[in-house]
């Protein structure tokens, strides 16, 4: 006997939900292994387990979570909303990190990320290398290294930099330190009253950071009244979507509070 449309629709459906619960429980515990913990890592399990749990016990639950009533229509829109908050924001991310940028900087904000002890992470060295590239193609521009010292850190971030800058064969000359910021409006607040102070005002800008931050980074910067453009440094591609989940509650967190 041929089951009716709508078994096939719930037997379909069930087997969207469970893949999909599966794959962001999976994405979760493999990045945790490999990765700091942050709410980037934790979020596709967050998103993913109601998906599988809901996938699993469709058969037993009440009628209106297998029609179109509104506790189903509840849960189904809010992970439509959701997506569709993610993709927007994520076209906003990739528009900023793929504008190659101006040449000529007077000088470049090197912006932090973490250190295992005294090392540089693998983050923070894309950072460094992307802007030593830009350095050495443009000899007169001067670097702000801008970091301070974490809780498990050994140094600050900004030493750590300058340690790896001069050990490239980096001119300490061109070097300023920065280290007393904490988070990326400190960054450019910090690095702006420093570069005031060493080489004037109304200098060519730019900023240096992972190609995720650099539209969020541009906005905070903005907000602070300091008009500076974005280098683009490449993301560990295996971290890409935790980072972009985390970056996009991080920015809409930051329009809401009002700070960018």
């Amino acid at each position: 006997m041929q089951k009716p449309a709508s078994g096939r629709g719930n037997n379909m459906l069930r087997v969207v939900l469970v893949a999909l619960g599966i794959l962001g429980v999976l994405d979760t515990l493999a990045i945790m292994l490999i990765s700091n913990f942050n709410l980037g890592v934790v979020l596709p399990g967050i998103l993913g387990l109601p998906l599988l749990l809901l996938g699993i016990f469709l058969p037993v639950l009440p009628q209106s979570f297998k029609t179109g009533a509104l506790p189903a229509a509840i849960f189904y829109y809010s992970y439509v909303l959701i997506f569709l908050l993610f993709a927007a924001t994520s076209i906003r991310i990739y528009t900023a990190s793929s504008k190659p940028p101006p040449q000529g900087a007077d000088a470049i904000i090197v912006l932090g990320a973490g250190l295992r002890g005294d090392r540089p992470t693998l983050v923070l060295k894309r950072r460094m290398d992307t802007a030593l590239k830009y350095l050495a193609n443009n000899p007169k521009t001067v670097a702000v290294l801008s970091g301070g010292r974490g809780r498990d850190e050994y140094i600050s971030e900004a030493e750590a930099m300058a340690r790896y800058f001069k050990a490239q064969g980096l001119e300490p000359s061109r070097i300023l330190l920065e280290d007393a910021s904490t988070n990326t409006r400190e960054n450019f607040a910090f690095s702006q009253e420093l570069l005031k102070n060493r080489l004037g005002e109304n200098l060519k800008l730019g900023f240096v950071t992972t190609d995720f931050h650099v539209y969020r980074a541009g906005r905070a910067a903005k907000k602070l009244g300091i008009t500076a453009f974005g280098i683009s440094a490449p993301d560990i591609w295996y971290l890409s979507l935790n980072n972009c989940l985390r970056e996009s509650v991080a920015i809409w967190a930051y329009l809401l509070m009002g700070r960018i």
